[in-house]
């Protein structure tokens, strides 16, 4: 029996998983755990939790695989450092170092088998893996595309089979994932992470300053898919900080000359709010630009009519509406992990595709810990909670006609269910749900329940039969991969989930992949004749909820109306 551990540590999200003989077992963000938001350091704690759902010794480990190989593209990145040649201060050559110590680190935290072998897989090749083995294509292109991970930032793939060959690399400093990080920043989101707020404001804007973005930041070079203008970037630069410890630190990443060249267009605006917007808007549109070349690369190999996309960039899901909206390719595939998180799975399946072939069976994101009734209400019988929350257990056959009658009430619920899923977003196992047909849920959920900007939206899911009747998609979007169209004669009808450019990142489900949610939204659609419920993450400016302590703190400290954990349902009292 092979069991194999994939890691991603010092990397962004770290996270681990174990596959056994080609089906995921589990896998978990170490975030999860230790609350601690983004966190980069190792594992330890999700390790110990993904052996202990499978039931597993750490000695039972047969092999490990890290989404790293720090010596791999050795020549562009020796040519880089010798070009920046402040070794002592370059933080490049820490992080190389630093990554090239894990086998330590995990042997120092458990006990392994001595026979236990060691799989360093280029960060890339990871990424394309988590994306492209599960897809269930025989042949597929592979896109993988992010801020930079062992030194690549852009790989462009042929996914045959169980075999991926990267054929063409675009290397750090140049990156799209990079730029719209540090636009990101430009803008006062200064936090890791926080590239989705800028995409939702973008749709606010218009894109005013697309030209001078393009024409000043980027160089427009026929042997480049796209070459940063470094004058405006730091990230290049000796003693620059990017350092991937027990949580980020990022220094800034756009020179301060950037500020200089949009003194005018701020204040030429009629307020900065206004420029945030428009700039935004532009931010995107030069995004989209540039990947749009980079798909058009891909067609003109004609490899496949498949694409398979990884990457932190695969979460930009207003870019990737270019790909999931034409006719480009027959099938599309996006990861429900396509950041750092997933390379874990990604590391892990590259190692597993020595043995096994098939990988179709990975295609659920419900991997973390599931909690019983017993620990449940263990949780409420705690001093702690029983005097502030009160709690009856509904009889599963009716549980999903009375959520969904409370869910039409107005009432705003957290959906706590079964296992925990993995990945950035909330898939209908750790959710907060609501009415999308309330034209003020969208504020009342910013403002009382999630504590973040107005102009953030959220996104709809639905059964899969009546995805094509009320959104205007082509491909199955089971992981809120990317935004559709909401149809115009349902426009009105669900106002909470419509973005104001009349889009949203839709989920679909089915019985045979979200048995609860799947039943609570056929009730809801037998109360209100609308097949859609208002479905964002569990937490509140914190990592998603796992545990039933969690998901009560949170109910407690906010304004959710009811709590249901299983079939027990929790009110404030």
């Amino acid at each position: 029996m092979k069991v194999i551990l994939g890691i991603n540590a010092n990397h962004a999200d770290s996270s681990a998983c174990i596959i056994i003989n080609g089906k995921i077992i589990a896998a978990i963000e170490e975030e999860r755990i230790n609350r601690v938001k983004h966190f980069s350091g190792y594992p330890i704690k999700a390790i110990q939790e993904c052996l202990n759902i499978g039931k597993l010794k750490s000695t039972e480990i047969t092999d490990i695989a890290f989404n790293t190989r720090p010596l791999s593209n050795i020549i562009p990145k020796s040519l880089f450092f010798l070009k920046n040649l402040s070794l002592k201060k370059n933080q490049s050559i820490k992080r190389v170092l630093k990554k090239m110590n894990i086998k330590k680190e995990i042997s120092k935290n458990f006990r392994l088998n001595k026979n236990v072998k060691f799989h360093f897989i280029e960060h890339h090749v990871a990424h394309l893996a988590s994306a492209f083995y599960p897809s269930g294509f025989k042949k597929a292109n592979g896109l993988s595309i992010d801020g930079s991970g062992d030194f690549v930032t852009c790989a462009i793939a042929e996914c045959d089979r169980n075999k991926i060959k990267i054929k063409e690399k675009t290397f750090f400093p140049h990156s799209l994932g990079i730029f719209y990080h540090g636009m990101t920043q430009f803008l006062g989101f200064k936090y890791y992470g926080e590239e989705y707020k800028m995409m939702g404001l973008a749709a606010y804007g218009e894109p005013k300053y697309f030209d001078k973005i393009k024409k000043n930041l980027f160089f427009e070079n026929p042997n480049y898919l796209f070459q940063l203008n470094l004058e405006y970037f730091n990230h290049q630069k000796p003693g620059y900080k990017y350092i991937a410890g027990d949580s980020l630190e990022i220094d800034q990443i756009y020179e301060d000359k950037l500020n200089d060249l949009f003194l005018s267009d701020i204040n030429g605006e009629n307020d900065y709010e206004e420029f945030r917007k428009n700039f935004a808007s532009s931010v995107q549109k030069v995004y989209e630009y540039f990947f749009k070349k980079i798909i058009s690369n891909i067609l003109d190999k004609k490899f496949s009519k498949n694409l398979v996309f990884a990457g932190g960039c695969a979460l930009n899901s207003t870019a990737n509406q270019y790909i999931t909206a034409n006719n480009n390719f027959d099938n599309v595939y996006i990861n429900y992990a396509p950041g750092d998180n997933g390379g874990a799975i990604g590391a892990a399946m590259v190692v597993s595709s020595n043995f096994n072939k098939d990988f179709d069976n990975c295609k659920s994101p419900y991997l973390g810990t599931k909690y019983s009734n017993e620990h449940i209400i263990s949780s409420l019988n705690n001093n702690k909670y029983k005097n502030k929350v009160s709690y009856e257990i509904i009889n599963e056959s009716k549980l999903f006609d009375y959520v969904a009658k409370i869910i039409s009430e107005g009432n705003i619920i957290g959906w706590f269910q079964d296992e925990m899923e993995f990945g950035p977003r909330a898939l209908g196992n750790r959710s907060i749900l609501a009415d999308p047909t309330n034209s003020n849920m969208k504020d009342i959920i910013n403002k009382k329940i999630k504590r973040r900007e107005s102009f953030r939206p959220f996104a709809p899911v639905t059964l899969r039969e009546f995805q094509n009747e009320w959104f205007e998609s082509k491909f199955i979007s089971q992981y809120m991969s990317s935004l559709s169209k909401v149809k115009k004669d349902k426009q009105k009808i669900v106002p909470a989930i419509t973005h104001v450019d009349g889009t949203a990142r839709v989920q679909t489900v089915e019985k045979k992949t979200n048995y609860k949610l799947a039943s609570l939204i056929e009730s809801f659609a037998k109360v209100t004749n609308v097949p859609v419920l208002l479905n964002t993450s569990f937490n509140e400016n914190e990592p998603i909820v796992m545990k039933p302590d969690e998901a009560l703190n949170c109910i407690i400290r906010n304004d959710l109306d009811y709590l249901v954990m299983n079939n027990i349902l929790i009110k404030k009292n």
